[in-house]
């Protein structure tokens, strides 16, 4: 059979190629291959960076930050419900579903050195969150959280996990509208939503929008996603909430929202799965930001075997190495 190839078959096929190299590149470099450090000397943080290859980088300096998860448990079970959308992806492109995103998240993480990834179902979901939660941190992919941790009610246990200083990681639908019982879906509308953020402050407007949030994050994180569907609208949050938007804003939501409960806290990436979702709920969980975070310094350079340099002091620096097309990410407390 003789195949005839044109000129858009071609760039098809190049394209995809040149997605699965990087891919490749990215997941197969180890921790071998990149290294940084962060030591305080009197009022400065000296870093220092050893790469393979040549590379951009960003040393990020914060004040409040939230720091590393003791460990990340990500939520996937197929015997419960989920609320999530069918998203398009690029031709030849494997099917952006929740088990995909799952495992890719896993390897995003890990390339970050968050390398304590484990993935749970609804049982095990369970007795995480009859625990305490400081310092813990759970992903939730699926749009809705099983009843065995939340039935729509005040006294579900992941609200309390949250409140003793769980952080819980959040995509795919709004927060606390739905939950999974078995293989149905149980609606609880607005007032679920509010158990989590203290206000019914989440509609599905759908926009992506283009205009960054003035407080340095979005280029600091090299923040890809431009997609608030989901996300709440800051002002109808309660009066006296801790909560940072960063990444980019339709003027009302953000791409990506960190809102304070109790001790902990949860963070919410706005829109359907995409992978530029993934990678900034990855950067900004290893970024070890929380809802009371402040930029205090930032430094972006390039680095070809080794680099060094001084930024301002803080309590915790995020070094990170590839900017858009990252390679390896740490973060450093420098208390």
């Amino acid at each position: 059979m003789k195949i005839e190839l044109n000129a858009p078959m071609i760039i098809a096929v190049v394209l995809l190629v040149v997605v699965l190299a990087g891919e490749a590149i990215v997941f197969t470099s180890g921790h071998e291959d990149y290294s940084t450090e962060a030591s305080l000397s009197g009022g400065s943080i000296s870093y220092d960076i050893s790469a393979r290859g040549s590379h951009v980088y960003d040393v990020v300096v914060m004040d409040d930050s939230a720091g590393i998860p003791k460990d990340v448990a990500i939520y996937y079970d197929e015997s419960y419900a989920s609320n999530v959308k069918n998203v398009a992806v690029a031709v030849g492109g494997r099917a952006l579903d929740q088990k995909y995103y799952v495992e890719q998240m896993v390897d995003t993480l890990q390339l970050r050195d968050v390398t304590n990834v484990s993935i749970v179902n609804a049982e095990g979901l369970r007795s995480i969150m009859n625990a305490n939660g400081e310092g813990h941190a759970v992903i939730c992919l699926s749009g809705s959280l099983p009843k065995t941790v939340y039935d729509g009610t005040a006294d579900s246990p992941v609200l309390d996990w949250i409140s003793t200083g769980g952080r819980l990681y959040w995509a795919g639908g709004v927060i606390g509208a739905y939950y999974s019982d078995g293989d149905k879906l149980v609606t609880v509308g607005p007032a679920g939503t509010s158990l989590f953020l203290g206000s019914a402050c989440v509609d599905e407007t759908k926009e992506k929008v283009h205009e960054s949030i003035d407080n340095g994050f979005r280029d600091a994180l090299s923040m890809q996603s431009n997609d608030t569907l989901y996300s709440p609208i800051l002002s109808l949050l309660p009066d006296g909430s801790h909560y940072l938007g960063i990444g980019y804003t339709d003027g009302k939501r953000a791409s990506v929202t960190l809102v304070g409960h109790g001790d902990g806290f949860v963070c919410i990436a706005g829109g359907d799965y995409s992978n530029f979702q993934r990678i900034d709920l990855a950067q900004v969980l290893a970024a070890g930001i929380g809802p009371d975070t402040i930029l205090v310094d930032t430094c972006h350079g390039s680095v070809s075997g080794h680099a060094s340099g001084s930024v301002k002091a803080g309590d915790q620096v995020y070094i990170c190495i590839g900017g858009y097309f990252p390679v390896y990410g740490e973060l450093h407390e420098v208390k």
